[in-house]
């Protein structure tokens, strides 16, 4: 009875075979294996609860891939519980010199699989794929008949639940634990003093890091207790298990390949830590150079104290340009397409935007070589008068008498005209001035004295070299006297002006000298002059030798 009933499976399986013998009736193959009844096409997977049991690639009797796929799924869906009882075997028929091996649980006929199927890369045997393959359907017929089981399905329940209780009670923990730790933070910050650096709080930046990295630890952690416990979860349950499994090894797998990755790349991040290394001691023996030619320490023929400081900012982004091209062929991920999609994105920003930037600098570098200004120097631009605070790359900083600061770009420097009113005073400072205009009656040595007194008392301008007094004209009515000062401190010029004013109305008074600039109407009855005898009244002083 046994011999009769494999019989007529095995018939069966031929006529079924058989039923798609017209396919073959088509014209003429391009293959041997086409000739035999089967050809190769696009794969398709059959795959039942989750867990791949074969790939058809092979269309047989006309029955492609998918539709034997297809068949196949079907009948593992209509299975019943007491079918998964039945013992699972396989045998081999042969189809038009094509050898069909086909799987059967019972008396059921699953599907069949033949040589083609397996793949271009597959090195084992026919018999051994055959093998493979009925153990993994063996795997999911366990796998089902374990899905239906009330103590599997009640066992995984409990199991998932007390995981569950677990996870709450670990994230209740770690929760406290972030709590803890924050409020030790926040206990720590009361405690301790400002740590101020150039008005800039560090221990309070350091806290609020410290808090911030407390927060994204607790929250990666209680992330990955989630995702742990979904792993477990779903390894509970045999419909779910292959998801867990595939959950788990997405994890393993990145945690290997992320200390793989660590591991490929100490040796490039060393060597870039040592090229940088070497390149800041570099920078720092060439600053130091440039530091003793700007302070007046060391003289380097062609090199000027004024120009140190731009030249060895410019050797120092040489030198480390230099370093990061040496560096940056070991850098991790620098040959990687993203890398080098950035590295072409910032390229091609950089060349939109540099135009501009490009005339700044080098209208900044024609005003540092060119020696016309530096700091602290009293200059007009065009109609801006101020006090030189900054240098820069791209633009000049003044500072006017009356605490505006304004910024003019370096193109716009260098198209105008550049007065300083510093550089030739040399260390004295630069130049105050203020102008009276005094009528002819008045002796011109007696207003000079005047003005160079009340200069000597404003303890804001400078002694030595000694203030003067120059006469810009002669006019119709009156002379106009200009007194000339050197102050150290341009920036407070209306203020010692205001003072100087105030002492020369007080010099004034006192020696009985009205300042005011006569205008006539008609002719004066009488000549309008000096007398000799009154050429040195009083504060003037006559030469050594000659007589009042």
């Amino acid at each position: 009875m046994k011999y009769f009933r494999v019989w007529v499976v095995r018939s069966v399986c031929l006529l079924l075979i058989g039923l798609c013998a017209p396919a073959f009736a088509a014209p003429e193959a391009s293959s041997a294996s086409a000739a035999q009844g089967t050809t190769v096409s696009t794969p398709s997977p059959l795959s039942y609860l989750n867990r791949d049991i074969v790939t058809f690639r092979a269309t047989v009797a006309g029955i492609s891939p998918q539709e034997r796929a297809d068949r196949g799924l079907k009948r593992l869906q209509e299975l019943k519980e007491a079918d998964l009882d039945d013992p699972l075997r396989h045998f081999t028929v042969t189809y038009d010199t094509t050898p069909v091996t086909v799987y059967q649980l019972g008396d059921r006929l699953l599907f069949y699989v033949v040589q083609e199927d397996m793949a271009a890369d597959d090195h084992r045997t026919f018999e051994a794929f055959v093998a493979a393959t009925q153990n993994q359907l063996q795997d999911v017929l366990k796998a089902r008949l374990e899905g239906v089981h009330w103590p599997n399905l009640i066992h995984g329940v409990i199991a998932t639940l007390i995981a569950l209780l677990l996870l709450f009670a670990g994230l209740w923990v770690m929760s406290k634990a972030r709590k803890a730790l924050l409020a030790a933070i926040s206990r720590t910050r009361r405690k301790q003093a400002t740590a101020e650096v150039s008005g800039f709080d560090w221990l309070d930046a350091s806290m609020a890091l410290a808090n911030k990295v407390t927060q994204i630890v607790a929250t990666f952690a209680a992330i990955a207790l989630i995702y742990l416990w979904l792993i477990y979860a779903l390894d509970q349950f045999a419909l779910t298990q292959p998801v867990g499994e595939r959950l788990g090894g997405f994890l393993l797998d990145l945690l290997v390949r992320i200390a793989r990755g660590f591991v490929d790349a100490l040796p490039g991040i060393i060597t870039v830590i040592v090229i940088l290394m070497i390149t800041r001691a570099v920078q720092d023996v060439i600053a130091r150079v440039f530091i003793a030619v700007q302070e007046g320490r060391l003289e380097v023929p062609g090199m000027h104290p004024d120009t140190a400081g731009a030249t060895r900012r410019m050797v120092s982004v040489v030198v480390w340009a230099l370093g990061l091209t040496f560096a940056y062929p070991y850098i991790p991920g620098s040959q990687s397409d993203v890398f080098k999609g950035l590295s072409v994105l910032f390229g091609f920003m950089i060349t939109l935007g540099s135009a501009g930037i490009v005339n700044q600098l080098m209208s900044g570098m024609v005003l540092v070589y060119s020696r016309a200004l530096r700091r602290g120097d009293l200059v007009a631009i065009g109609d801006t008068r101020g006090v030189v605070t900054e240098l820069s790359t791209l633009s000049v900083k003044l500072t006017t008498l009356q605490k505006e600061e304004i910024t003019i770009p370096n193109a716009v420097v260098v198209g105008n005209n550049i007065r300083n009113f510093t550089r030739a005073a040399g260390e004295a400072g630069s130049l105050l001035s203020t102008v009276v205009t005094i009528g002819y009656d008045t002796p011109w040595r007696q207003v000079h004295a005047m003005l160079i007194n009340a200069a000597k008392r404003n303890p804001g301008l400078v002694q030595q070299p000694e203030p003067y007094v120059v006469q810009r004209g002669l006019s119709d009515f009156y002379v106009e006297y200009e007194l000339f000062a050197h102050c150290v401190e341009p920036m407070r010029a209306v203020a010692i002006l205001s003072v100087l004013h105030a002492d020369i109305q007080d010099e004034f008074n006192h020696w009985g000298v009205q300042i005011m600039s006569p205008h006539f109407r008609m002719q004066p009855e009488g000549a309008v002059l000096v007398k000799e005898q009154d050429w040195y009244s009083k504060p003037a002083v006559p030469p050594s030798g000659s007589a009042e």
